[in-house]
């Protein structure tokens, strides 16, 4: 609707600015029939006030298609169409030289009666009237801006009042959903540790119940023994059992065990990290994502929240509009819109693809740049059981790609071991074994010990050392070369 009125408003601007320049081309074709004119110059008159009068036409007739026109912009436009004509009358009978020969007064006179229809008087009327027509029109297209203002405005305002209804709706459901989790949180909790509770109370009573039963049977047996004249003579001998007495059950230890169990209980929970939309992380995050959140027996809503919690930057634009529902479909549509974007076994592959080539080439003296390399390395190795594209870094002239990222001290060592096993018959390596390659030469570049890294900085920090005792040593002598010329002054 507001763009609807900004168009029109538009259109009658341009409409009443084509009016003006008639108007005014119409006043000076006017004045100068005044005077004897050429044909040619005649007929350029006619052309020119001809074509601005089809101008207006076209625009009035755009502005009819789209609504009805304002009453006055239809009398200028009939103004416009019926002085043209009266105009056009005279530049014909003068071009056809039906009168005869050019009369000044009798075409004064004649285009004296131009001016007393009442629609020529807005176009040929008085300074004064022209003046306050002018200022009518003005006044008309400012009341035409100003009514498209204040409905842009009121549009405007409506909407405003809308978003903060639905902000203030939002703000609420949430503040209720962040209620509800946070009660659901603190009965999980006495739950956990009335059971805990139960737990350690159960084993003590199980052990001080066994305990005493220990106890009881050690006392019965001392306090009752059997006497050696009562055993029968002829009563068989049963055969020798050996027993095993039975072991004794400390306190301390069942201390211990409770101990150990409200230990367990204080660690902190684990819990998966943010997922920004990089899908070399994908399978891991939902590994750890299904195995601490999505296994327990909590509510959909719970983990849909949970969800939002665990997911940032292009993972959480690609969920706009999931969270504001909380039922099964909403949770199960998200994992569909995450999988399809970011769990692609191609598009996880060409995600390590893409970061081994854009990967900078390593400086030759860059341990560091070079142990971060073999560590992605190792990375594109332990994915590739999982994501079967990477099996493609087997091939020689992914291996090839590879060594342009490496110093060409590194490449003319790999080069050797290929050649060596090339000339032996076998085939090229593996992807497997120029990330074992790789593992070690980093390793050995980064030995704190007896590596060129750690070599070169030592001897950097001597020299530094060095060079403050030599600027120290010489302070030393220049302060006392003029301790002694001093003294030698004041003897």
């Amino acid at each position: 609707m507001l763009a609807y009125q900004e168009e029109q408003s538009k259109r009658e601007k341009k409409l009443a600015s084509l009016y003006e320049q008639w108007k005014a081309l119409a006043r000076r074709t006017r004045q100068e029939l005044k005077y004897e004119l050429t044909e040619n110059h005649l007929a350029s008159l006619a052309d020119e006030l001809e074509k601005m009068k089809v101008d207006v036409l076209k625009m009035f007739d755009e502005l009819r298609a789209q609504g009805t026109p304002d009453p006055e912009l239809r009398r200028k436009v009939d103004a416009c169409v019926t002085v043209t004509g009266d105009i056009m009358r005279v530049l014909n009978e003068r071009l056809t030289g039906i009168n005869g020969e050019y009369d000044a007064e009798y075409e004064a006179r004649r285009l004296s009666e131009l001016r007393e229809p009442d629609y020529a008087r807005s176009i040929y009327g008085s300074a004064s009237e022209l003046s306050r027509h002018s200022h009518h029109s003005s006044v008309v297209a400012k009341r035409a801006e100003a009514a498209a203002n204040l409905a842009a405005k009121e549009a405007e305002y409506k909407v405003l009042l809308e978003e903060k209804k639905q902000k203030e709706k939002i703000r609420v459901l949430e503040e209720e959903h962040r209620k509800e989790l946070e009660r659901h949180k603190a009965e999980l909790e006495h739950l956990q540790a009335e059971r805990d509770l139960k737990a350690a109370k159960a084993r003590f009573e199980a052990y001080d119940r066994e305990v005493k039963e220990s106890d009881a049977q050690s006392f019965q047996s001392f306090r009752d023994p059997l006497p050696h004249n009562h055993i029968p003579l002829h009563a068989p001998t049963p055969p020798y059992q050996a027993t095993t007495p039975p072991s004794p059950i400390d306190v301390s230890c069942l201390a211990q065990a409770v101990q150990d169990s409200i230990a367990i209980n204080r660690l902190p929970m684990p819990e998966p990290t943010v997922f920004n939309g990089n899908p070399i992380d994908f399978i891991e995050w939902k590994a750890s994502f299904m195995a601490l959140i999505d296994r327990k027996n909590i509510s959909t809503a719970d983990k849909l929240h949970y969800l939002k919690r665990y997911v940032g930057g292009s993972a959480q634009k690609c969920l706009e509009g999931t969270f504001y529902r909380s039922d099964d479909a909403a949770y199960s549509d998200a994992w569909t819109k995450l999988n399809q974007r970011f769990g692609q076994l191609f598009i996880i592959q060409k995600a390590f693809r893409e970061k081994l080539s854009n990967w900078p080439k390593i400086q030759g003296k860059d341990a560091e740049g070079l142990r971060n390399f073999s560590d992605f390395l190792n990375a594109c190795l332990q994915a590739m059981p999982h994501v079967k594209g990477l099996n493609i870094l087997n091939d020689c002239e992914e291996n090839q790609k590879l060594i342009r990222k490496l110093p060409e001290w590194l490449a003319s060592r790999w080069n050797r071991q290929v050649t060596i096993r090339l000339t032996e018959g076998k085939d090229f390596p593996s992807f497997k074994e120029f990330a074992k390659f790789m593992s070690m030469e980093a390793e050995t570049a980064c030995n704190p010990v007896t590596s060129l890294f750690a070599l070169h900085s030592a001897e950097s920090c001597n020299d530094k050392v060095n060079t403050r005792v030599n600027k120290r040593n010489k302070a030393s002598v220049w302060e006392k070369a003029e301790t002694d010329v001093a003294l030698r002054a004041l003897r």
